[in-house]
């Protein structure tokens, strides 16, 4: 019950927060819902289908997100795609990707130690790189770390794009909520969740609550988008999962900790 009391804010996509939601409940804490961020496929799979009609010409299918596994099956399953090839490998980031891929009956060949993309290329170099052709399904906005690194070491990357951030609709009830009892905590996941908080509150509303709040983040380069704004990361996990980022939360305030107070 190391949250107990506390406000935690939520601004996973609606799709998503619930799962969230429930594991600060289970830890004692209070979940406020926000959603920042509004996950929808991709407008052109037309890449994507292309890659499906040859799928047997990879070594490796990477995913980097349980977004992407199921974008990815949902893009294969209107496409009526035939199934991966026993011989093609799957790599996966981390634990919530494997077990997506698990759920729907795909086999998982590797998932990274470390939970980053540079943790993936890290676990395919022992496999080895070179001359093998990788297919990288992804968000839209994805980072270019896999691409490189692979290409660096002499593999092949084809990516391609199976969904988008967009903006969600915004709550004002629950943005009025938040600007006026600010939570204890703040947590983002991506650069696009911590981005859309200014553009769903506005600068100055996001700005009032941010200041009287603490700022958790998953991984560097969500921790680098707050930063450029000028904010400091209070909190951040060595394990880039949600389980790890309320871990840490927990370990910031204490086991002693109360809730209720804020910086």
């Amino acid at each position: 019950m190391g949250l107990l009391g506390k406000r935690i804010l939520v601004t996973r996509s609606a799709e998503q927060a619930g799962t969230f939601a429930a594991r600060v409940r289970e830890r004692g804490g209070v979940p406020l819902l926000f959603p920042t961020v509004r996950l929808v496929p991709h407008d052109d799979s037309r890449a994507l289908y292309e890659a499906l009609s040859r799928i047997n010409r990879f070594d490796w299918i990477l995913f980097t997100s349980a977004n992407a596994v199921r974008f990815f099956a949902a893009a294969a399953g209107r496409a009526a795609a035939p199934e991966i090839p026993g011989p093609v490998r799957i790599g996966s980031v981390g634990p919530a990707t494997t077990r997506e891929l698990a759920r729907r009956g795909l086999p998982v060949h590797l998932t990274a130690e470390v939970h980053t993309g540079e943790g993936l290329v890290a676990g395919l170099a022992r496999e080895g790189i070179e001359g093998k052709r990788f297919l990288l399904p992804r968000a839209l906005e994805g980072r270019e770390t896999i691409p490189e690194e692979i290409a660096r070491r002499g593999g092949r990357v084809e990516v391609v794009p199976v969904y988008r951030n967009a903006l969600p609709p915004r709550d004002e009830r629950a943005a009025a909520e938040i600007e006026e009892r600010p939570p204890d905590v703040c947590t983002f996941a991506s650069p696009s969740a911590f981005r859309n908080f200014f553009a769903l509150l506005g600068e100055e509303r996001a700005a009032s609550v941010l200041s009287r709040s603490r700022i958790a983040v998953i991984g560097e380069v969500t921790a680098r988008a707050v930063r450029e704004r000028r904010y400091r990361v209070d909190i951040m996990p060595p394990r880039y999962t949600m389980d790890g980022l309320l871990e840490a939360i927990e370990t910031h305030f204490g086991p002693s900790a109360q809730g209720g107070d804020t910086p």
